[in-house]
C-alpha cells in the first residue's frame, strides 16, 4: 500500500511535466471550435413523410402491396436524383421562397414499414419546411401524372381491342357470338374500372407536411467551443502519455538508483548553460555551484571509506557516462575549479579522443594533450596545461564552509592554495583503447596519482567506444553520470551490466544532471543552497 502514492506519481508525472502543453492545445482547439462554429450558418431540420401505397392501375386501391426492399430503395434513389432536387427548386422560385432553394435534402427508407422519411436542413425553420414539402409535392407529382399516363395507355389499348371485337365478321355460330359479347362487356368493366382510377390515385402520398425541429443543427458556438476543449484536452493528454512511454529515458533519481544500485552522490539541477563566463572567465553555472561542493564532500568522505583504510591516499576517479551528451565532461571541469577553489591540487586527464572538449571548458589553448605524451612526442611537462582557478565561485571571499553531509563538516582552504591542471586530448589517435590499455598510460596514472590529490579521468561512454575499458581497473574508484531526461534506460542497464562483468575499481555512486527541483527535494537533497526561494528567511 505504500507504493500506491508513488505509483499515482508516476502516472500523471508525464502529464503534469507537460500540463502547460497539454492547456495550450485544448484552448488551441477551443478557440478554433469556437472561431469556425461562429462563422457557420445556423442549420435548421425538418421531416415529412412519403406512403408508398403501391396500388396497381385497374386493381382498385384495395388491392396495395406490399414492396420489397430493392423497390424501397429503388424509390429512394429516384427522390434523391437530381431531376427532383432541380424540380423542387424550380418549384419553390416560382413561389418566391428563395431561401428554401440552398438547403439539402435527402431521403431514407423505413427498414419497418413502406414509409419513405425526406430529412432537409436549411438556414431557418421555415426554409427547411418548405424544401421538404417542396420535394415530396414534386415526387408526388411526377409519381401520379406517371400513374395516369399509365392508366389513359390502358384504356386506349383496351378500346382498340373492342374495336377489333366489334369490326370482326361473325360467321354466324351462336357461340362465337356470345363469345365475344362476353369479351366485349370484360372490356367494357376494365375500362370503367380504369376511367375510376382516374380519379382515385393513391399510389404515393406525402402523409403529413413537413415539420421543423425548434433548435439548431449545428449547435451554439460556445457549447461547441467548451467540447473541443474538453476533447483537446484528453486527446493532448492522451499522446502525451503514449509519447512518454514510448521514450524510454531515465526520469527518476530512483530510476538512476535502481538500475546501478548505488548511491547518489549529488542531484544537480536543470541550468541552460553549465559552464558560463560572467566576466571573461569560465565559471560553473551559479546554482551549480553549491552542489558541486556537496559532491566534492561526499567524495573526501569516500577517500576512507573501504575497511583498513587509515591514511590519506590519491584519489584517481574515472568518470563514465551510458550516453554521449549525459554532461560527463562539464560536470568534470566544474569539479576539478570546486576541488581546487577548496585548496586541492586537482588535474583532468582528457582520455577522450574522439569528442575532446576540455580545452574549450577550462579555457586552455595549448596544443599537446595525452595523445602526444603516450606516443612519447612530448614530456609530460611539456603537455600539461595549468588553467586559472577561479577564485570565490559565488561571490565570497577567503575560506568556505562546505555543508554537513552525514553530519561531518568540512572546512576547505582558500583557493589560492589549490591548483587545476589539465591535460587535454591532444593529437590523432589511430587507436584509442590500444594506447590506453598500454604501459605507459599506467604508469603516466601512477605518477599523477603520486603528485596530485585528485585526479580526474574523461572518458568516452564505454558503450559507444571501448576507450574507456582498459581504464576501468587504473582508477581507484568511478563515478557514473547520468542526466535525467536524456540518458536511455537501456544505456544505463547495459552501463551496469558492462561494470559487473568487467574487472574494474569500485563504483562510488552516481551524479545525475537536469533534475528537476521537485525530485532533488523529494529524494532529500536541499534546494536552498541551489536555487535559494523567495520570501524564505535563513535557517528555515
Amino acid at each position: 500500500m505504500n507504493d500506491t502514492p508513488s505509483d499515482a506519481a508516476s502516472l500523471f508525472a508525464p502529464l503534469w511535466k507537460r500540463k502547460w502543453l497539454i492547456l495550450g492545445v485544448a484552448i488551441l482547439v477551443a478557440v478554433g471550435t469556437y472561431e469556425y462554429y461562429k462563422h457557420q450558418p445556423l442549420k435548421y431540420k425538418a421531416t415529412t413523410q412519403l406512403f408508398l401505397g403501391s396500388s396497381e392501375p385497374g386493381l382498385g386501391a384495395s388491392s396495395k402491396t406490399t414492396l420489397s426492399a430493392r423497390e424501397l430503395d429503388d424509390q429512394v434513389g429516384k427522390i434523391n436524383s437530381s431531376p427532383i432536387a432541380r424540380a423542387a427548386r424550380v418549384r419553390l422560385r416560382s413561389r418566391g421562397d428563395i431561401e428554401a432553394v440552398h438547403g439539402t435534402a435527402i431521403a431514407a427508407a423505413s427498414p419497418t414499414s413502406d414509409f419513405i422519411v425526406i430529412t432537409t436542413e436549411d438556414k431557418t425553420p421555415l426554409a427547411a419546411v418548405q424544401l421538404a414539402n417542396s420535394v415530396a409535392q414534386v415526387y408526388v407529382a411526377r409519381q401520379k401524372t406517371a400513374y395516369l399516363l399509365s392508366v389513359k395507355a390502358q384504356i386506349l389499348t383496351i378500346r382498340e381491342q373492342i374495336r377489333r371485337i366489334e369490326s370482326a365478321p361473325t360467321k354466324g355460330s351462336k357461340g362465337t357470338g356470345t363469345s365475344a359479347t362476353l369479351e366485349e362487356a370484360t372490356l367494357a368493366s376494365k375500362i370503367s374500372q380504369l376511367e375510376s382510377d382516374l380519379s382515385t390515385f393513391t399510389g404515393v402520398q406525402q402523409y403529413g407536411l413537413a415539420k421543423a425541429q425548434p433548435l439548431p443543427t449545428t449547435g451554439s458556438p460556445k457549447k461547441n467551443a467548451i467540447f473541443g476543449f474538453v476533447l483537446g484536452l484528453v486527446l493532448a493528454a492522451a499522446i502525451a502519455y503514449v509519447l512518454d512511454r514510448m521514450d524510454a529515458r531515465i526520469r527518476r533519481l530512483a530510476d538512476v538508483e535502481t538500475i546501478f544500485q548505488t548511491q547518489i552522490l549529488a542531484a544537480l539541477p536543470s541550468v541552460r548553460a553549465p559552464v558560463v563566463r560572467p566576466d571573461g572567465r569560465r565559471l560553473p553555472a551559479k546554482s551549480l555551484v553549491e552542489p558541486l561542493r556537496r559532491l566534492n564532500t561526499v567524495l573526501q568522505l569516500g577517500e576512507h571509506s573501504e575497511p583498513g583504510e587509515h591514511e590519506h591516499r590519491s584519489h584517481v576517479l574515472l568518470f563514465l557516462s551510458p550516453d554521449p551528451g549525459d554532461g560527463r565532461s562539464s560536470l568534470i571541469a566544474n569539479l576539478a575549479r570546486v576541488q581546487s577553489d577548496a585548496g586541492k591540487r586537482v588535474v583532468v586527464v582528457e582520455a577522450d579522443f574522439r569528442r575532446p572538449t576540455q580545452g574549450y571548458l577550462l579555457d586552455l589553448h595549448g596544443s599537446y594533450g595525452l595523445a602526444d605524451v603516450l606516443g612519447e612526442k612530448v614530456g609530460l611537462d611539456q603537455a600539461m596545461q595549468i588553467a586559472e582557478s577561479p577564485r570565490d565561485l559565488d561571490g565570497g571571499a577567503g575560506a568556505a564552509a562546505m555543508p554537513a553531509v552525514g553530519g561531518v563538516t568540512t572546512v576547505v582552504e582558500s583557493s589560492r592554495v589549490g591548483s587545476l591542471s589539465v591535460l587535454a586530448g591532444g593529437g590523432v589517435v589511430s587507436n584509442p583503447p590500444a594506447i590506453l590499455a598500454g604501459e605507459r598510460m599506467a604508469g603516466l596514472i601512477h605518477s599523477l596519482a603520486e603528485e596530485y590529490d585528485y585526479v580526474l579521468i574523461d572518458a568516452p561512454p564505454p558503450l559507444e567506444v571501448s576507450d574507456a575499458i582498459p581504464l576501468m581497473g587504473l582508477a581507484d574508484a568511478i563515478v557514473i553520470v547520468a542526466s535525467i531526461g536524456h540518458t536511455r534506460e537501456v544505456s544505463a542497464t547495459r552501463l551496469e551490466q558492462l561494470l559487473q562483468r568487467t574487472p574494474s575499481a569500485r563504483v562510488l555512486g552516481a551524479v545525475v544532471n537536469n533534475v528537476p527541483p521537485r525530485d532533488i527535494e523529494k529524494y532529500g537533497f536541499s534546494m536552498s543552497a541551489a536555487a535559494p526561494r523567495r520570501g524564505r528567511r535563513p535557517g528555515r
